[in-house]
């Protein structure tokens, strides 16, 4: 078993630990959004004072291959997207499948 699938799993854990990042995660579910857009929607449900809270926690997400950039050419700005809505831990082999 190889240290990356540690890696990746301790990730994905943190991603998980985090009220923050689980409130963008259903979010998202739902609909593409820029960080402002998130920052607005979710400061009410949170303790985000700053739109850099949302920032760190979308690069965290990311990180863990969760969620991808990209730029929308309607609305001039980047969004952020799902890249899979579930996903599966295969404690045996310490392998996550995303669906």
């Amino acid at each position: 078993m190889s240290d990356s699938n540690y890696d990746e799993i301790i990730l994905l854990g943190k991603v998980l630990n985090s009220k923050t990042c689980l409130l963008i995660l259903k979010y998202l579910a739902n609909k593409d959004a820029s960080n402002q857009e998130l920052y607005e929607k979710l400061k009410t449900k949170t303790k985000i004072s700053y739109r850099s809270s949302i920032f760190e926690a979308l690069k965290r997400i990311k990180k863990a291959g969760l969620v991808e950039k990209y730029y929308n050419d309607e609305d001039k700005q980047i969004k952020y997207k799902l890249r899979f809505k579930e996903f599966f831990i295969n404690f045996g082999s310490l392998k996550i499948e995303m669906k």
